[in-house]
């Protein structure tokens, strides 16, 4: 007889586990996929080059050169990166463990919320309640703004690309105090900059970056996909490169599911 979760871990074949978590569980990718001309922020250095440095015909092997930003695609954001007097607190100090958690699912899509417009605490707490989600104390938040429709990586024209990036809605104050105050262990969007209202490439509020998120250790997540697809939670699981003095880096983000389970 099994008595506690410990001897189930210690009884049962790792095997038998595996196969029991697999039937009931279904992974969903959160990264955009990464290629040179991606989109990316505005004001960061060419964020992803991509090129072919061995060939089968030439060298016996395929391999590519990957030249790449700290701040391209989905990634995390290190508290450092905005704040100057905190120089240890770069992503090779985040635990191994510091983006896996719970997720609650912010879903901000009905207001349809445009550039600059910031959200405000009642609005979160309406959609909160909209999917009867209750944010505990260590949950990753995920706000999805519906953002993503405005995602066009592969569209000839530069600027219809850089939109996505160049505008975007954001939190206001009150929204970040709340989501800070309940405790929440990372937040992350669908947006370039999360908490961050842009138009046009001017950045209207950093609340979050500034003074309620990254200085008090809860990282941001940004660029994130296939929010709209989410239940209202979840398991969510990212892990950083370990990048010496990073001020972020980028990340495969998936959120683990209960098969059958789709957004409302």
């Amino acid at each position: 007889m099994v008595d506690s979760t410990a001897d189930l871990l210690t009884q049962v074949p790792a095997q038998e586990l595996f196969d029991a978590w697999r039937r009931r569980t279904r992974v969903v990718d959160l990264s955009p996929l990464l290629h040179t001309g991606m989109p990316t922020w505005s004001t960061h250095p060419d964020a992803i080059f991509i090129q072919d440095a061995r060939s089968h015909d030439k060298d016996g092997y395929f391999a590519q050169t990957l030249l790449i930003s700290e701040h391209t695609g989905a990634h995390v954001d290190a508290a450092h990166h905005f704040h100057r007097d905190l120089p240890e607190a770069t992503v090779d100090a985040y635990r191994p463990d510091q983006l896996i958690g719970r997720f609650a699912l912010i879903d901000l899509r009905p207001g349809d919320f445009q550039p600059g417009r910031l959200v405000t605490a009642a609005e979160v707490e309406e959609a909160l309640a909209a999917r009867h989600v209750a944010l505990e104390p260590g949950d990753v938040a995920l706000v999805c703004f519906g953002w993503e429709k405005h995602y066009k990586p592969d569209h000839p024209d530069p600027a219809v690309r850089a939109w996505w990036s160049d505008n975007a809605p954001g939190l206001a104050e009150d929204a970040c105090a709340l989501l800070a105050g309940r405790g929440i262990s990372a937040i992350g969007s669908d947006t370039a900059a999360c908490d961050v209202a842009v138009v046009d490439g001017e950045m209207k509020s950093d609340f979050g970056h500034r003074t309620y998120f990254l200085p008090r250790g809860i990282p941001i997540i940004e660029g994130l996909a296939n929010l709209e697809g989410l239940p209202a939670s979840g398991v969510f699981f990212a892990a950083p490169l370990r990048i010496r003095g990073g001020s972020g880096s980028p990340l495969r983000p998936l959120a683990f599911i209960e098969n059958g389970v789709i957004d409302a």
